[in-house]
């Protein structure tokens, strides 16, 4: 995004990073203080914990696992500063998808981090395009606005 910011007439220095399902573990890269271009991170239904899964487990090094985790880095001095925006799907049917959330979201109010937090109660996974509601509305408008004033 940065090397093609003319051609998308958007500003390098002003980038948001946005994660859906299983693109949680993407939110560490703007836990990187080498990238203070990143202004806000969202989540959408996302894992923000790869360490339960087995399938990550089974096929990558311990280290690696941890490292693209999400919940490790809170607590870190980027990772609690920088804006975070939590969607959650309440009626979520991938497994541990709301686990990995909610363990997030404590461990995040409990290390005092910048973040907000919508949750979808009848929502599905994908509910922003599942679910052709009012709360889902709500919620893309939010996250809207959260950009908006983040990246100004």
């Amino acid at each position: 995004m940065r090397s093609n910011a003319a051609r998308f007439q958007v500003d390098s220095d002003r980038i948001c990073l946005a994660a859906y399902s299983a693109g949680g573990p993407l939110m560490t890269l703007g836990y990187d203080a080498k990238r203070p271009y990143v202004r806000c991170l969202i989540a959408f239904y996302a894992f923000l914990d790869i360490q339960q899964s087995a399938l990550h487990r089974d096929n990558e090094p311990a280290e690696r696992v941890r490292a693209y985790s999400p919940i490790e880095h809170l607590g870190e001095p980027r990772a609690n500063a920088i804006p975070m925006f939590i969607a959650r799907a309440g009626r979520d049917e991938i497994p541990t998808m709301n686990d990995s959330i909610d363990r997030f979201i404590a461990r995040a109010i409990w290390e005092n981090a910048n973040v907000v937090v919508w949750n979808h109660p009848q929502g599905v996974h994908g509910f922003d395009n599942q679910n052709d509601d009012a709360r889902s509305r709500e919620i893309i408008a939010a996250a809207l606005a959260f950009m908006k004033e983040h990246l100004r």
